[in-house]
């Protein structure tokens, strides 16, 4: 038998299914770990954003002082913007995956329309206090927002056929029913 030298095991055991346990491939999206991730990424995206706002606005703002009141002020500047759009980010992917695995586990079905459902669901309480019309304008825009995310997580993941193939079934399961 022949051996493969970095990972120290026999390539048959490598052949078969990719799954630990039989039927493995059948269950659905693990919410929790799709939470995670996007508040993860989202805090870290919001955090390296505020704090390039940050440091523009430090370099904006800045008369010239001294060596270590320029240091100051730079952390400081970046420190404000940065916790700011990172925790705010960071909320509204809590409401968003939230509200996507609510309404998975409610259809009993993993779909784009769970994505649609939970970016309006986020945008329509992003602004539920600033009256009717803000909040219907920010429902659309959630959703809107959802299925963008949607899209390039899909395409991201299973490549560029994914936004034509799920648009195609969507169209086919609202308008093409008999």
């Amino acid at each position: 038998y022949q051996q493969h030298l970095a990972l120290n095991i026999k390539p048959e055991h490598l052949e078969g299914s990719q799954y630990v346990f039989e039927g493995d491939e059948k269950k659905k999206t693990v919410y929790v770990r799709n939470m995670f991730f996007g508040i993860g990424t989202s805090y870290l995206s919001g955090l390296v954003v505020g704090g390039t706002w940050g440091l523009w606005e430090h370099m904006r703002t800045f008369d010239g002082s001294s060596q270590v009141l320029r240091k100051n002020h730079m952390l400081n500047s970046i420190t404000k913007r940065g916790t700011f759009v990172g925790n705010s980010v960071a909320v509204l992917a809590v409401l968003y995956t939230a509200s996507t695995g609510i309404l998975g586990k409610l259809r009993d079905k993993d779909d784009i329309w769970n994505d649609v459902g939970g970016g309006a669901v986020t945008g329509g309480i992003y602004k539920s206090t600033k009256g009717v019309a803000t909040f219907s304008k920010f429902l659309g825009i959630g959703a809107i927002g959802g299925l963008l995310l949607n899209i390039f997580n899909g395409t991201y993941q299973q490549g560029s056929h994914y936004a034509k193939d799920v648009l195609t079934d969507t169209y086919e399961d609202l308008f093409e029913r008999t």
